[in-house]
């Protein structure tokens, strides 16, 4: 990891510092706030009798208009959209001070571990995709040639590792997310491992410590997830397979990977996109092959204040198909799509992670 200056850490420090605080503190007070209001506290026993019928976005709007009444949660929300815009204002001259060091981690030679990389440089972006400026970070994923050391030396360790942005809780890192979902699927061994929009190695590096011998695959869209991913993956020593491509067309064979993983994927894709790739991964898991899909979760699954803070990330944190997925309940698209043996629950005592595991019919 790259070494900041006091300057370019101490900023990130301050976010990483607040950004906790005002996710647990501040948002404890939203939601009692909430649940002490007459219509807040009639919907928090709906919730809990099982819910009801309502469509999502009435529920929504309605557990919004009851949440703004509280000073906290306008608070808690300003500082969520501070902290999600200063983590780029303060992380990139940090690394940009370093550049030639950031350069040589992100470029350097580095080993030969067995992986491979393949980019295709007439990959179209699809619409959806087009100019979406990803968690607010400018340019979107390829919007800064050293992303990949920004993210791995500034913003993960001073910000996100701390847990309390998005569906993420308090506390939570997202590395042992990634190991939990590992855990989930059902086999002890797996010849070919497929992780649909795999954005860099960290997912398939935690799938690695637990099916060592498997061959893995990593499609993504963006071409600098799939550098940087390669580059990861290489210094780690671990062989990886990335492959820039759209994974609703992965170009694997037919019943030729024996699991699937999506890692966060589906909330970065329309529904009906979405759907697509779990068309695609039906398609080229084999038959007996397993799928683990670890992502938000259902509305249906969560408090209705909690509905109205993961609503929110749509207009307010470039994540413009957060409420979709959220709507829809995945284990219905792959009953649909042809799986057997759903299990879905949740890991996290708010909703997230919420996992999906399923199985393509031997």
């Amino acid at each position: 990891m790259l070494t900041l200056s006091q300057r370019g850490r101490s900023g990130l420090q301050f976010l990483g510092s607040l950004q906790p605080y005002i996710s647990s503190r501040v948002r404890d007070i939203a939601r009692a706030d909430f649940e002490a209001d007459p219509e807040g506290a009639a919907m928090t026993a709906e919730y809990e009798r099982g819910g009801s019928n309502e469509p999502w976005e009435d529920r929504i709007a309605r557990a919004r208009s009851i949440a703004q009444r509280s000073v906290a949660y306008k608070l808690e929300r300003f500082y969520q959209r501070y902290v999600a815009e200063e983590n780029f204002v303060r992380a990139i001259p940090a690394i940009e001070e370093r550049r030639k060091a950031a350069e040589k981690i992100g470029f350097g030679k580095l080993s030969d571990c067995g992986g491979s990389l393949k980019l295709d440089e007439n990959l179209p972006v699809p619409a959806y995709h087009e100019g979406v400026e990803w968690h607010l970070e400018p340019g979107g994923w390829d919007g800064y040639d050293l992303s990949g050391p920004m993210f791995m030396s500034a913003i993960h360790p001073y910000v996100m590792s701390k847990g309390g942005w998005a569906a993420v809780e308090v506390g939570e890192d997202v590395r042992h997310h990634r190991s939990n979902a590992a855990k989930l699927l059902p086999k002890d061994h797996y010849g070919r491992i497929y992780d649909m929009g795999c954005g860099g190695s960290m997912t398939l590096a935690a799938f690695h410590k637990h099916y060592p011998h498997a061959e893995l695959i990593g499609g993504d869209l963006s071409a600098a997830n799939v550098k940087n991913g390669n580059d990861s993956a290489r210094a780690a020593g671990i062989p990886i397979h990335f492959r820039q491509c759209d994974v609703r067309h992965t170009g694997e064979p037919d019943n030729s990977v024996d699991a699937v993983v999506m890692y966060c994927v589906l909330h970065e894709t329309p529904v009906s996109v979405g759907k697509d790739i779990i068309k695609e991964a039906f398609r080229i898991l084999k038959p007996g092959g397993d799928v683990v899909i670890n992502d938000l979760p259902p509305f249906a699954g969560v408090h209705p204040f909690q509905s109205v803070v993961l609503d929110w990330e749509t207009d307010n944190r470039g994540e413009p198909y957060f409420s979709e997925t959220c709507s829809t309940e995945w284990s219905e698209v792959l009953a649909d799509t042809g799986f057997v043996d759903m299990e879905s629950h949740n890991l996290g005592p708010q909703g997230y992670p919420w996992v999906d595991v399923a199985t393509k019919p031997a």
